[in-house]
């Protein structure tokens, strides 16, 4: 009796191992003990995060105080009180920076993202320089539309064949593999040692960035497709195709609340200033408060929005499908400039050094001056530009089509370029030395310097 006790219980053992590994498309919920608080930075996140939140109620304050005296006060008290909102705006917009600059004690950043950090301002100071040669390539069931993340040593990826990866950022090979239930397209966020990412099946699931096991998973009202999740705080935002923008959780996958559009949801979110900014095919883009959804502001543009934005310091810039590319006071949604372009923009903007830096639709890329939209410099490229490109070494690292460039931010000038067999949708991600991206066939790839 006590022989088939033990083997009752080693059964148990290994079925419930098994469950945790391949994660269940039934299950919502698997209690893993992990250290989703992920250790002293998230806490010193958390608290900038509050500080944040106080510049954004003193700010709120003073603007409630300016709509009562506009009716009663003097000139004089009207002004006063201008110049205070003034100076609190570049105060919440301070506090949020420092967000972005917390780190881990190994120097590493906090999480990776769609767009590196949560205002999607993507820019890290890594030594890349052309040409690249040719590292590996690993070939999965499907092809990809998401992009990859990095951690100290492993890739981090979904696929069109309904699987998460974690691949060997030496070797391209498997690390574990995660049968999600649902094709891919969202783009991972790493934060505290769990990564977060939907499925077209209509799941945001949470999973051990170790050993690929389910932490928890939360099925939404509909596909999550291409909509990358951020997360801040306690929080993960996810934008879905039923007309809603989802905060769930990060603990257990509950949703804390929505907010809900006209139509679908394609955009990624950003964080910043005490906000969470998402785009809708319904045209708008949406600022609404961290904790509670509640509409800060609105703007409204000629056609759908499915470009991602990005934050740098107090500004908002995205493309949307009328054509052009915005730049929007990010505290106030108030527009600075717009520039047209000759074909629809998807594709997500980068900016370095006061140069903003985006595709179109046209075949083009383009380099914009923050401050005013001016145009610096375009390139013609081989295909429609659907990923982001990111900045290393005073190059600008893009893909088109089925091409990969190296393009010299000072001048335009394209200094490397490679054809592939297949278009790329994936953004291309780096550190030093190494460039990764995956194509719309079945590959990731894995590029390195050839100049050390």
């Amino acid at each position: 009796m006590k022989g088939r006790n033990i083997f009752v219980l080693m059964l148990f053992l290994i079925v419930f191992l098994f469950s945790g590994c391949i994660g269940g498309q039934d299950e919502e919920q698997m209690n893993i003990e992990l250290n989703i608080s992920g250790g002293a930075e998230l806490a010193e996140l958390e608290n900038l995060q509050k500080l944040v939140k106080e510049q954004k109620s003193q700010l709120n304050q003073l603007e409630k105080q300016l709509a009562t005296k506009k009716t009663s006060g003097s000139k004089a008290e009207i002004q006063a009180l201008q110049k205070q909102i003034s100076k609190q705006k570049s105060a919440v917009v301070e506090a949020s920076k420092k967000v972005e600059t917390v780190s881990t004690a190994k120097g590493q950043n906090v999480s990776a993202m769609f767009r590196g950090v949560p205002s999607h301002n993507f820019y890290q100071g890594f030594n890349i320089l052309p040409p690249l040669d040719f590292k590996w390539r690993y070939r999965a069931g499907a092809g990809f539309d998401a992009s990859p993340i990095l951690s100290r040593e492993h890739i981090y990826i979904g696929g069109l064949d309904n699987n998460f990866y974690a691949l060997s950022k030496a070797t391209g090979q498997p690390v574990w593999k995660f049968p999600a239930g649902g094709a891919i397209t969202s783009t991972a966020a790493l934060y505290g040692g769990v990564l977060y990412f939907g499925t077209e099946a209509g799941a945001v699931i949470a999973l051990e960035a170790a050993k690929g096991r389910q932490v928890w998973r939360k099925n939404v009202g509909g596909p999550v497709k291409l909509s990358s999740p951020a997360v801040f705080g306690k929080f993960v935002y996810v934008g879905c195709m039923d007309n809603k923008f989802y905060a769930l959780d990060r603990g257990t996958g509950n949703i804390v609340w929505e907010h809900t559009t006209m139509m679908p949801i394609a955009s990624s979110p950003v964080v910043a200033n005490g906000m969470v900014y998402v785009a809708s095919l319904d045209r708008t883009m949406y600022a609404l408060d961290l904790e509670t959804g509640k509409v800060q502001w609105t703007f409204q543009a000629g056609n759908a929005i499915s470009s991602s934005p990005a934050e740098d310091s107090g500004t908002l810039y995205f493309g949307s499908d009328d054509k052009k590319v915005y730049a929007l006071d990010s505290v106030s949604g108030g527009v600075k400039w717009s520039f047209s372009t000759e074909a629809w923009v998807a594709s997500s903007p980068v900016i370095k050094d006061g140069v903003l830096y985006i595709g179109s639709n046209d075949r083009r890329i383009y380099a914009l001056n923050t401050q005013n939209g001016r145009l610096l410099w375009r390139v013609d490229t081989d295909g429609r530009v659907l990923s982001v490109p990111f900045v290393a070494n005073d190059m600008l690292y893009a893909t088109a089509g089925k091409q990969v460039l190296a393009i010299d931010i000072k001048t335009g000038s394209v200094k490397w370029e490679q054809k592939y067999d297949y278009t790329i949708k994936s953004s291309m991600t780096g550190e030093d030395g190494i460039v990764y991206f995956a194509d719309a066939d079945s590959s990731v790839f894995a590029l390195e310097s050839v100049a050390k």
